[in-house]
């Protein structure tokens, strides 16, 4: 981490003490070379791309005569050739912590999707973990209330008061346990639910509220069209082994978009996760799988669901830098690639030619700082 002491002097007189406030700027640095198969923008052939990623996070902190510490950040995923600009969009919130917890009020993330993102969306699944679904991804009018850690346990709620005519209505409630059980290993468990109603733009795409403004912008959220998530997961931590499982459950309700369904019923579309890896020395590898179950609307079953398999090896470089080596292919129960999912970018690009299945061979570097 970079780290760089602001001081603000009185400008009054030689005698005045100066005041210090801490702020600290880090974040990461990713670079992706891919190989994909199948792809919708080539008419189904196989081709190159890459991607760079590189996050910026500015952090303040104050600690307050009563004890508290007053905390700010301001962050964003700094502008590729395609995406994000406009600095703060990503984050920007002022937050207020003591031994009460911590309240946040701004532009933040879903804590419910940076579960789903990481630990459990990580090595190479969360395109359809965390990307895929009815869960939002960002609040950016957000009230958030992080709880003290109770004996391995701790809670979190979210609530966007929106940019509507009418009561707000987005939401969400998180929950963390850890119990380190000593020569036994190590145990995570992870759960949630959020609901949200919207202005009919959502998607099979994770949330971004306020898509007519864009990202860092909040929505309306008086309208009676639905989206909700639930999620439950573990991680269990032994030696060098870790494992993970999860199961997500998505729902949206109302004239939502007729790429998720017609009319105005209900689409249902569960999810499950598994994923092992082991650590040695500087090599870590990963084997990991999942399913899409076929979407339900209004009970009635549809032949749309997918399996994937991905593999990830990791090699640190550095303390703060690792080089992968990552493999994900997509199987379609229809050949013809239907599904709830609105973009061939959720599926790696893949074209909706007939063909069942679709992969990704991708080398990269990742460097913390």
């Amino acid at each position: 981490m970079f780290k760089r002491i602001l001081i603000s002097a009185a400008v009054a007189a030689a005698v005045s003490t100066p005041v210090m406030a801490e702020v600290s700027i880090s974040g990461s640095a990713e670079m992706d070379f891919f190989y994909r198969t199948n792809q919708v923008a080539s008419n189904g052939e196989n081709a190159f791309g890459q991607e760079v990623a590189i996050i910026v996070n500015i952090d303040g902190k104050d600690k307050l005569d009563s004890g508290d510490t007053l905390k700010w950040r301001l962050a964003q995923k700094v502008a590729t050739d395609y995406r994000y600009d406009s600095f703060g969009q990503r984050e920007a919130w002022i937050g207020y912590q003591g031994g009460w917890g911590e309240l946040r009020f701004g532009n933040q993330f879903s804590n419910q999707y940076l579960t789903l993102d990481w630990p459990y969306g990580a090595q190479g699944q969360g395109n359809l973990w965390a990307d895929f679904g009815a869960q939002s991804v960002n609040y950016a009018r957000a009230i958030s209330y992080f709880s003290p850690d109770f004996g391995g346990f701790s809670m979190q709620a979210q609530y966007d008061l929106g940019e509507g005519t009418g009561d707000a209505y987005a939401y969400e409630v998180t929950g963390t346990y850890n119990a380190d059980m000593g020569a036994a290993g190590k145990l995570r468990l992870d759960a949630g639910y959020s609901e949200a109603r919207n202005n009919g733009a959502a998607s099979s795409e994770a949330f971004v509220f306020g898509a007519n403004g864009g990202w860092g912008k909040s929505g309306d959220f008086s309208k009676d069209n639905k989206a909700s998530v639930i999620n439950a997961g573990a991680r269990y931590f032994i030696g060098g082994f870790d494992v993970a499982a999860a199961y997500k459950r998505n729902e949206w309700k109302g004239d939502v978009n007729d790429k998720i369904h017609t009319g105005t019923g209900k689409t249902t579309v569960d999810q499950y996760l598994i994923r092992a890896g082991y650590t040695t020395g500087k090599h870590n590898m990963n084997l990991g799988y999942q399913r899409v179950a076929d979407s339900k609307t209004d009970g009635v079953t549809a032949n749309d669901g997918i399996d994937v398999i991905n593999a990830q090896y990791n090699y640190a470089l550095s303390k703060n830098t690792s080089a992968f080596i990552q493999a994900r292919h997509h199987m379609f129960d229809n050949a013809n690639k239907t599904s709830v999912m609105h973009g061939s970018w959720q599926l790696d690009g893949a074209a909706n030619n007939g063909e069942d299945s679709a992969t990704r061979i991708l080398v990269g570097t990742w460097t913390a700082f």
